[in-house]
């Protein structure tokens, strides 16, 4: 299952990348090039539900009498949020790092 990079309409970004982005990661379209991250405005109310249900889920397990429920909780929470961190967050276009280059590449690192 394939994404569309939001530059070229292409599916040219894999499960793995689109997982990646949303730990504030960036990544690459496989078939343009072009640099691609999370769309930041939605990406960090997940980040702030990542961690609520970390802490919820250590209240419960300190001061609550669920035990090593509380852990089977942050699983199920953690793989649901997951899944809709793939669904449903955008992705945006980069700059590139480098204005001259067209790909990003840096001209001194290819001669290497």
């Amino acid at each position: 299952m394939n994404f569309p990079c939001p530059k070229c309409e292409q599916s040219g970004i894999s499960i793995k990348d689109k997982f990646r982005v949303g730990y504030w990661r960036e990544t690459h379209c496989a078939q343009c090039n072009a640099r691609l991250c999370a769309n930041p405005w939605f990406l960090a109310p997940f980040s702030l539900v990542y961690m609520w249900l970390l802490a919820t889920c250590a209240f419960l397990f300190m001061f609550e009498d669920v035990g090593a429920m509380a852990i089977v909780y942050a699983v199920i929470g953690w793989l649901v949020i997951d899944i809709l961190n793939i669904m449903l967050i955008p992705m945006s276009v980069m700059r590139n790092r480098n204005p001259e280059e067209p790909n990003g590449e840096n001209p001194a690192e290819r001669q290497a």
